[in-house]
């Protein structure tokens, strides 16, 4: 018996050391990828790591993440991080160049609880998904449709147009500047929203449900909004148990 006991005994052992090694230290040394296709949309998956989109002559990737694939096929520049039982992201970096005049046909964006900063960004269609990090567009502009899906994070839009938004956030932060065009549908969750609509009041429609948070729109209730159909661009809302400001600007 005191033999089959040792025997676990050393099993055990011998699983929780694996289970120590398989801890996966991400950051290396700093890589360079080059590009050389013609890139038409973007598809990216990370982690934890400070990400950067920045505006160059042509389009370059850097990163000092070990466990970071970059390939290009059928004109898609796939950015993915493969990374199980991380140590630390200390130090994790992210850099994207793109063409200041480029209007990509889509962009998918999926992000842990690493922090986006971005110059601007344009697409035809565009999807963001946010984990427990910080996202921040200087300028975003997507012609034709938008989903963007929040967590515990925050997402900051300081200018930009966006068409048809679909917008689900949990218990992040929003701070968003945008005229909005079409039908947007906006469900917000447990955090404070600020969103300033560019454009005046006659420019928009609202149909609002609130939940057990506070919406205002102009500083007025937003009941007093609640049917307003007058507006070519039509503002879906359904509310939190957060607090959401919404506000005009020409």
């Amino acid at each position: 018996m005191t033999k089959y006991i040792l025997i676990a005994l050393v099993i055990l052992s011998v699983v929780a050391l694996v289970g120590c090694v398989s801890r996966t230290e991400v950051v290396g040394e700093n890589k360079n990828y080059e590009i050389t296709s013609q890139i038409k949309s973007l598809d990216i998956e990370i982690n934890a790591a400070d990400f950067v989109i920045e505006h160059s002559d042509k389009f370059s990737v850097e990163s000092n993440l070990i466990y970071l694939s970059v390939t290009e096929k059928d004109g898609v520049l796939k950015i993915y991080e493969d990374t199980k039982n991380p140590v630390s992201y200390v130090d994790a970096k992210l850099k994207l160049c793109i063409p200041a005049d480029a209007v990509f046909e889509d962009v998918s964006i999926k992000t842990g609880a690493g922090k986006l900063t971005a110059k601007s960004l344009s697409a035809n269609t565009m999807k963001l998904k946010n984990g427990a990090g910080q996202v921040e567009f200087d300028s975003l502009n997507v012609d034709n449709s938008i989903d963007i899906k929040g967590g515990a994070g925050e997402i900051t839009v300081k200018d930009g147009t966006l068409s048809n938004l679909s917008l689900n956030l949990g218990v992040g932060e929003l701070d968003m500047t945008a005229k909005l065009i079409g039908e947007s549908n906006l469900k917000f969750g447990v955090g404070e929203s600020d969103l300033t609509l560019i454009g005046s009041k006659s420019d928009y429609s609202f149909d609002i449900n609130n939940g057990v948070g506070k919406i205002t729109i102009d500083d007025a209730s937003a009941a007093f909004f609640a049917n307003s159909l007058d507006g070519e661009n039509l503002v879906k809302i359904k509310g939190g148990v957060g607090e959401t400001n919404i506000k005009f600007y020409q």
